[in-house]
């Protein structure tokens, strides 16, 4: 018989890209691992030895981050505590293709004996967040520990992120597209509206602006979700922005859970002023 764990056995782990502070996950009972943020030759916990505010300071300056996975040793701590006080961990983490993290957290979970379950989300921030709580709410359904991540799949898959950058510049820094396309793209103000599907990010459409980019990202997340779906918007610096993403996709069936920070992961890649659409079906 497989084990079917109640919430108050399992505790929930994720990482930093989830765009929670570690205060405000613990209150959602969710216990964050940091993604690492590299500058000047120095790795920095994020969310614990450098903010988000900092990482957008330092990028306006012209500076140069990198972003690297959650250390072993702080899964494996985490690991440790949470399992004194729970039967089970739940870990869900950031893409595997855009991250080392679910690997390293596979790693450490193997000296746990079944104890510690790490899940894809296939995503990150909010589409991370909304593959946690599908996890949950299946749990909380009594699916079995063993058939969770079955159960799981198909909603996993229809999560969608759409991304927009408001400058080329951080795209060619991170190595993204080349000093041809900055230079054309800047001249033309050409912005790639980046579309996050199955763990993957690929290129999606060129639009002239940020504002026919907002209307694009609206476009697209209808023609994914025609029937409606939960949302989480993000933004690296851009308030304004999201409040425009978010008026542009209000509709029937549509439910705007959260606006978050976009997090050292999408802003060190995209730069400041992007803004982001994390899609789900609804439950």
């Amino acid at each position: 018989m497989g084990f079917t764990p109640t919430a108050s056995k399992v505790a929930f782990v994720a990482d930093s890209t989830l765009g929670l502070s570690p205060e405000e996950a613990l209150k959602e009972g969710i216990h964050l691992v940091p993604q690492q943020v590299i500058h000047g030759g120095r790795a920095y916990r994020d969310l614990v030895e450098i903010r988000p505010e900092e990482v957008l300071r330092l990028l306006e300056r012209g500076e140069r981050l990198t972003t690297s996975q959650v250390a072993p040793e702080d899964l494996r701590e985490t690991y440790e505590r949470l399992l004194k006080t729970h039967d089970r961990v739940l870990s869900v983490h950031v893409s595997g293709k855009l991250s080392g993290t679910v690997a390293t957290a596979e790693s450490v979970a193997r000296a746990f004996g079944g104890r510690v379950l790490v899940l894809d989300s296939w995503s990150l921030n909010g589409g991370l967040r909304l593959v946690l709580e599908e996890a949950r709410r299946l749990l909380r359904a009594g699916v079995a520990w063993e058939g969770l991540e079955g159960a799981l799949a198909p909603f996993r898959a229809r999560v969608r992120g759409y991304v927009l950058p408001k400058t080329l510049t951080y795209l060619h820094r991170s190595g993204r597209i080349s000093g041809l396309q900055h230079f054309v793209g800047g001249l033309l103000r050409i912005l790639p509206v980046l579309e996050i599907r199955e763990g993957g990010v690929f290129p999606g459409p060129r639009v002239r602006g940020f504002g026919e980019g907002l209307r694009k990202v609206a476009e697209l997340f209808r023609r994914d979700f025609p029937e409606g779906a939960q949302v989480y918007l993000a933004h690296a610096g851009n308030e304004e922005g999201a409040r425009a993403l978010g008026a542009a996709i209000r509709q029937e069936g549509v439910e705007v859970l959260g606006v978050l920070p976009a997090g050292a992961a999408v802003s060190v890649h995209t730069g400041p002023g992007t803004v982001a659409l994390f899609a789900g079906p609804r439950g």
